[in-house]
């Protein structure tokens, strides 16, 4: 299969990923609000909306360059190009002693020899979980517009590099979000084995999981108290102190956790970041401002998402400390969904097309062009 951006550098290819991403909210919040007051027009529409978004980034992010991201060309170096000779799959898994997953997804798409195919695997699994997840938390279009949720997470920091860079971090993500939607509703089971396959796919997920657990249960604990903890680990950060300081972190197995050791130079910038900070501080402000803070779901997903900025502040000192940022950008969508759905019942698409719009302004334009 020929690679249909073949030709592209990244450069191009990020800027017509945020041409096409703008295009889909400008024209998709049009439709949908010319159908605003025909429910049951609307409920469709916004899913075939969406199938049309979700076909697109399937295919954009699946049939790409191997040269476009820069993990997307180590896998195709480390991986695919060493695999392809490896024909029995305990030998390939303990050749590359990787995410558990991710090596048997590596494995079973590379015996067609194709890395096309591979990529468009992992685009079909990671927004397929996306998919599932918007239309599951606006209750299939009732509760909102799932396309417009879609295009918010799509919005961003991180999402392109989650689709075509940190791939794995991607697949595990969309696992990952679906868990913490089921344990929101208490449906342990199904929770639990979400986790586990997102954990199977990037160890890392160790993070997300622990940190809705941690705010599932303390959903008693006052929301001041989380507020104080979170003035407190910028107050850390700022001093330099990390979780690069605590010896024992850097010997758990998993790439990101042995970064926490690293000690050599780098281009990345490390240290205090006054811009996340700011970044993250600013929506918590928004949340609490505009929430009502009454309904234990936006309860949840705030806390988890001050937890989240928590251990995203601890980790400044390490390089691609974004990777762990992710976790808590994630989570700004939904809470910008819930903030809009709570505080403005009876305008809520509109604001939903304007916020969508101003946070893809604000991240692709502003903020991090």
């Amino acid at each position: 299969m020929k690679f249909l951006f073949e030709r592209f550098t990244e450069q191009d290819y990020a800027l017509l990923f945020k041409y096409m991403l703008g295009f889909f909210i400008i024209v998709g919040s049009l439709i949908l609000r010319s159908l605003e007051n025909k429910k049951n027009t609307f409920i469709r529409n916004d899913r075939n909306l969406l199938i049309v978004f979700c076909v697109f980034i399937i295919f954009f992010s699946g049939t790409r360059g191997y040269r476009i991201g820069t993990d997307t060309y180590n896998y195709y170096m480390f991986y695919y190009v060493k695999g392809l000779g490896i024909s029995n799959i305990f030998i390939f898994l303990s050749t590359f002693k990787s995410d558990f997953l991710f090596e048997v997804l590596a494995y079973l798409t590379f015996q067609l020899k194709n890395y096309t195919f591979f990529l468009l695997t992992v685009a079909i699994i990671l927004n397929g979980c996306l998919y599932m997840f918007v239309r599951k938390f606006t209750d299939f279009g009732r509760e909102g517009s799932s396309l417009l949720l879609f295009l918010t997470i799509a919005s961003s920091l991180s999402f392109l590099s989650i689709e075509i860079n940190i791939i794995r971090n991607g697949l595990s993500i969309g696992f990952v979000l679906l868990g913490l939607y089921y344990l929101n509703k208490e449906d342990f089971k199904k929770c639990i084995v979400l986790f586990l396959i997102g954990f199977l796919f990037h160890r890392t997920a160790v993070i997300p999981i622990f940190i809705g657990f941690i705010a599932h249960l303390g959903w008693k604990v006052k929301l001041k108290y989380y507020l104080a903890l979170y003035l407190l680990f910028i107050g850390l950060s700022l001093v330099g102190f990390g979780f690069d300081k605590i010896s024992f972190l850097s010997s758990i197995n998993g790439e990101d956790f042995k970064r926490l050791a690293f000690q050599g130079e780098t281009t990345y910038r490390v240290g205090f970041r006054y811009d996340f900070v700011l970044y993250n501080s600013f929506f918590l402000f928004l949340f609490i401002k505009f929430s009502g803070l009454k309904n234990r779901a936006d309860l949840f997903f705030i806390k988890f998402y001050i937890l989240a900025s928590i251990v995203f502040f601890m980790n400044f000192n390490i390089p691609f400390s974004d990777r762990i940022g992710l976790y808590s950008w994630i989570i700004i969508p939904i809470l910008l969904f819930n903030t809009i759905k709570n505080s403005f019942p009876k305008k809520q698409l509109y604001f939903s097309s304007l916020v969508a719009l101003f946070y893809f302004i604000l991240n692709y334009f502003i903020l991090f062009p």
